[in-house]
């Protein structure tokens, strides 16, 4: 079956101030990426050599906050993913996110495929340390790694201003100055995600073909 490969651009250093949660950010629209899960994607997450494993926990952390605040939006159960500690031989998850130490200047990458417009697989890559290789605050790590879960869902970035405070969805971050706030979904983040998959969650697919949200 003929697949598309979706490399999302990655979330990259910049020089603005994070001070507050992004629920109240500067972003009127996101982009959709035209692609969406058609069931509850099994997660698996590994750890490069090195890596401190309570950022394990930070990740999942922001995967539930992405599936609680959906939930709490609907007001149901719905949205839901399958959380795999360890993989049998020759086992897949649906998305993999590998932590590593350092990636240089870029923080967090996703890569999706599709077929059909339906996503068959999603890698992210995440930082637990800055180009200098000094450790990043947990909720750095949480923001960058809900920013790539946003990705896997189908979003875009958003059209963010570039001022404090930032929207989760925004196509860069500054850790410098982040206080190891932990940036949540805003309700643009949410009601994309909705536009794309309704109140039925992953499993019940409606996606939008596509474009920008509103």
């Amino acid at each position: 079956m003929y697949r598309v490969r979706y490399v999302v651009l990655a979330l990259a250093i910049s020089a603005v101030l994070l001070t507050v949660p992004a629920a109240q950010a500067f972003a009127t629209s996101i982009e959709l990426l035209g692609v969406a899960w058609d069931h509850n994607p099994t997660v698996y997450i590994k750890l490069q050599n090195g890596v401190d494993p309570k950022y394990k926990a930070v990740v999942i952390e922001a995967l539930n906050a992405w599936i609680n605040s959906l939930n709490a939006k609907v007001g149901n159960s719905n949205f839901t993913y399958v959380l795999k500690d360890t993989l049998a031989k020759r086992e897949t998850a649906d998305i993999t996110i590998t932590l590593k130490k350092n990636t240089g200047t870029i923080l967090g990458s996703t890569s999706i495929w599709s077929s059909g417009g339906v996503i068959t697989k999603v890698e992210i890559t995440l930082a637990t340390q800055n180009a200098l290789g000094l450790p990043l605050d947990e909720g750095d790590v949480f923001t960058i790694a809900a920013h790539e879960l946003g990705h896997a869902w189908g979003l875009g970035h958003s059209n963010d201003d570039g001022k404090p405070p930032l929207d989760l969805m925004a196509p860069t971050f500054d850790f410098t100055g982040s206080n190891n706030v932990k940036i949540l979904p805003s309700d643009l983040d949410l009601n994309a995600v909705l536009a794309i998959y309704g109140s039925d969650g992953f499993a019940l697919p409606n996606p939008n073909p596509g474009g920008t949200f509103p």
